[in-house]
């Protein structure tokens, strides 16, 4: 395993490896640095990449020690066991007293296999739902009645389907504005900020997109990981208009059209939160898409004391109060 000092020069070795998930991409590192510029880097052969990731360093609370938060990484698709067992065994031998990995691969049981033998194991309480939904972009549509009564109503609302290649000041305040009204309703405990959404959208490998009423007004955002021929799912914003008009699906329907006619294969509609709660809503909407239910590699931990994980998770259960899954 080899740290990278250099963020370009990570990218730059990360680009040998083709399927990226959008929480490893330059631009939500960009994001992600806005927040936390304590980042570290690494991959088990720079010439030849098999593992590569970037990580957040924080202060464990109320203590100096210090916890590894890993989103994902890059994979090649010949890794095997044996690379994830030196890769993560060596990753565990560094200063930190503990690290979070939250894998959104499909569930490999090697990987599995290859972080249990390196003393990873599911963590204590799970805080993130390891299931999404991967559309086949290519083959025929097969969206269920409700999409499909949606759309209709898009139709008769007159709705208008675009591409934003200019961002500007305005076009963030209203998504962040539109995703506000939406998190609101949904009782999402994150907000958008300025900053932040600016570092983003300007990524070369992030895009945006934008559904207009007939008043030309914006009414839903969507904004995607462009990982040729794999696209994902970042962030949705919809207004409060979006909900009787048809516009969240008018806009799926529209990106997957415009995905189809540049090539892509697939598209990773993020994270599905099935429960009997408010966020239920989004795995209703991700499912009627028709597309197929997979399952993520998900959690794993490693801590060098298990009071210290214990603690993290009553600090998470109790103190941020995380929907468990």
């Amino acid at each position: 395993m080899i740290e990278i000092k250099d963020a370009d020069v990570f990218f730059e070795i990360q680009k040998k490896i083709k399927k990226i998930p959008f929480t490893q991409s330059k631009g939500w590192y960009k994001y992600t640095l806005h927040k936390n510029n304590d980042i570290c880097f690494y991959v088990d052969n720079d010439t030849n990449v098999n593992i590569a990731l970037w990580g957040r360093s924080q202060k464990i609370p109320f203590t100096n020690k210090k916890l590894l938060l890993i989103s994902g990484e890059a994979i090649s698709q010949n890794v095997d066991e044996k690379k994830v067992i030196n890769f993560y065994e060596n990753l565990s031998k560094t200063d930190y007293q503990g690290i979070e990995l939250n894998s959104d691969n499909e569930y490999d049981i090697e990987f599995e296999i290859g972080l249990r033998r390196a003393g990873f194991v599911r963590p204590i309480g799970g805080f993130t739902c390891p299931l999404t939904i991967n559309f086949q972009i290519q083959d025929d549509f097969n969206f269920n009645r409700n999409w499909k009564r949606n759309v209709k109503k898009s139709v008769v609302s007159e709705l208008r389907f675009e591409e934003v290649m200019t961002i500007t000041d305005e076009i963030i305040k209203t998504i962040i504005l539109m995703f506000r009204e939406m998190a609101d309703l949904k009782n999402l405990s994150y907000q958008l900020e300025e900053d932040s959404l600016a570092r983003l959208l300007n990524s070369t490998d992030m895009r945006l997109f934008v559904v207009y009423d007939k008043q030309d007004q914006p009414v839903a955002a969507r904004i995607i990981h462009d990982n040729k021929p794999y696209a994902s799912d970042v962030y949705a914003a919809n207004s409060l208009e979006a909900r009787g008009n048809g516009a969240t699906y008018f806009i799926m329907q529209k990106i997957f059209e415009q995905l189809k006619d540049e090539s892509f294969q697939e598209f990773d509609f993020g994270r599905i939160p099935p429960s009997n709660h408010a966020t239920d809503s989004v795995y209703i909407f991700k499912n009627a898409s028709r597309g197929k239910k997979i399952q993520y590699n998900g959690e794993w931990s490693f801590y060098k004391s298990k009071w210290l994980e214990f603690f993290m998770f009553l600090y998470k259960n109790f103190k941020l109060k995380k929907q468990r899954y």
